[in-house]
């Protein structure tokens, strides 16, 4: 009879964690497949927390799922599901979005902010963030965040950029915005639009021979095995644009909707101090393989704000939609 009770309450203990297995793998009624070209970065814990956000906020309702280094597709199919409805969310540098709404190629006009702390607060403007959020609804894009993911560095992988002199003759990889290219000109080198996993290849067998990212990619891509020297002018800022698919959110109950929004937007304060101490940590890691980070001789830099400055009027003057964006942003801009 002990032995039938022993057995009786061993088999109700198995029967209840099985259920407690079972109901804890089915708990989430919706979930987030979080976009990402790139990994390890800021863009990328941002999904990270905010599933530890969303599954205490709507008691496991809610999951978010990230898939980094282009698992869903390069960035053009990642947005197209975005708007599609079939992605629910994408992280990545605003000018990737120039395909959805060219507004956000702007971001990309050199000299746009003085620095990145500078950029952070202008971009916590609540009136320029509340638009910024909202701006590309028409196009399927429900924007969550909007902060700076990292300053530009040009790499000129096996012969290294260390002068004005070396841009000369270089083609180097773009994300084909305007003012890319005509930054790119100005610097005597070819743009080569070209997406990152392609970026990689080309830059080990000498089709590129060179771009500008940020500090995660030449990190946490282990590009010091392909050139060792990362220049650093301060001339553009790798502005992230966080968002969610409008299709897939009208398709939520209206309170988990509400609650998804509200907490995803609530972490670009996170992700703004994130983001800075990942570049200063990722500076040591670059400098710890054996990388240099440079800067121009001072009348070198010089120079290169002369050239560079007048791109965003250029760039801007024959579209007045684009004119007035980059307006708002300069106004927004010169109360910080």
């Amino acid at each position: 009879m002990k032995f039938q009770h022993r057995s009786a309450i061993s088999g109700l203990l198995l029967a209840a964690a099985f259920v407690a297995v079972t109901t804890t793998a089915r708990a989430a009624e919706y979930t987030i497949k979080w976009g990402l070209v790139t990994r390890g970065d800021m863009q990328h814990k941002y999904g990270e927390k905010l599933n530890e956000v969303l599954q205490k906020a709507t008691n496991g309702r809610v999951e978010v799922k990230t898939f980094p280094g282009g698992q869903l597709g390069n960035p053009a199919a990642i947005l197209e599901g975005v708007q599609l409805g079939t992605i629910e969310a994408y992280a990545i540098p605003a000018d990737f979005y120039v395909g959805a709404d060219p507004r956000f190629g702007v971001f990309s006009i050199p000299f746009l902010f003085r620095d990145a702390a500078h950029a952070d607060k202008t971009l916590a403007d609540p009136e320029l963030n509340s638009y910024l959020m909202t701006m590309a609804e028409s196009k399927g894009l429900v924007g969550v965040g909007m902060r700076v993911a990292a300053e530009s560095m040009y790499f000129g992988g096996k012969n290294p950029i260390r002068t004005l002199a070396d841009f000369k003759g270089r083609k180097l990889r773009v994300n084909a915005t305007p003012a890319e290219r005509a930054r790119m000109a100005a610097l005597g080198a070819t743009a080569v639009p070209m997406g990152l996993q392609e970026m990689i290849t080309s830059l080990q067998s000498g089709v590129i021979d060179g771009t500008m990212s940020g500090i995660s990619i030449y990190t946490n891509f282990n590009l010091q095995n392909v050139g060792k020297v990362l220049l650093e002018t301060d001339d553009t800022l790798l502005v992230a644009y966080i968002c969610l698919s409008k299709v897939w959110l009208d398709k939520l109950p209206a309170d988990l909707r509400k609650i998804v929004v509200d907490e995803a937007r609530k972490l670009q304060g996170w992700a703004q101090e994130t983001a800075v101490a990942e570049g200063k940590e990722l500076r040591k890691v670059w400098k710890d393989r054996g990388g240099e980070l440079v800067r121009l001789p001072a009348a070198e830099q010089k120079e290169l704000e002369k050239r560079l400055k007048p791109i965003g009027v250029e760039v801007t003057k024959d579209n007045p939609v684009l004119k007035a964006f980059y307006e708002k942003l300069q106004t927004t801009a010169a109360k910080y």
